[in-house]
């Protein structure tokens, strides 16, 4: 009876350690180079000079966090390397972070294409649109 209940308490305790352990994983590089390209941008959107880009860089980045791992609360890691963060993020992730956004940019080029034939009307969606902007124009 006592080997019975030794095996039952192995089997609790390993079953209740393999979720805790999922929810923590290992997070591998490419989730930690994200993250501080996140803080880079929030270094970015410090500076106050250009807000808008730091945004885009700050949520790009974020994306990337949440898409890479949904099941990992990303919040608390750019918070932590932030708090240590200096002059070394910026050297050792400035560019890289950088480059990584730009190349998303050139990548967008059919959708802006897409937005931009939306915008002037074109296809049905622009239609729909366009027809929208007459209506609150009117209501005006």
């Amino acid at each position: 009876m006592k080997t019975l209940a030794a095996l039952a308490t192995t089997a609790a305790v390993a079953f209740f350690a393999v979720p805790a352990a999922a929810q923590d994983p290992a997070l591998d590089q490419a989730y930690k180079d994200d993250v501080e390209c996140a803080v880079l941008y929030m270094a970015v959107a410090a500076q106050g000079e250009d807000p808008a880009g730091a945004a885009l860089g700050f949520y790009y980045f974020i994306g990337r966090l949440e898409g890479r791992r949904p099941d990992v609360e990303w919040r608390s890691h750019v918070l932590t390397v932030a708090a240590d963060a200096g002059g070394e993020l910026l050297e050792r992730s400035g560019e890289r972070c950088g480059q990584l956004l730009i190349d998303n940019g050139r990548a967008m080029g059919t959708v802006d294409a897409t937005i931009d034939r939306w915008s002037r009307g074109e296809g049905e969606m622009g239609r729909r649109l366009r027809a929208q902007r007459e209506q609150s124009a009117e209501a005006e």
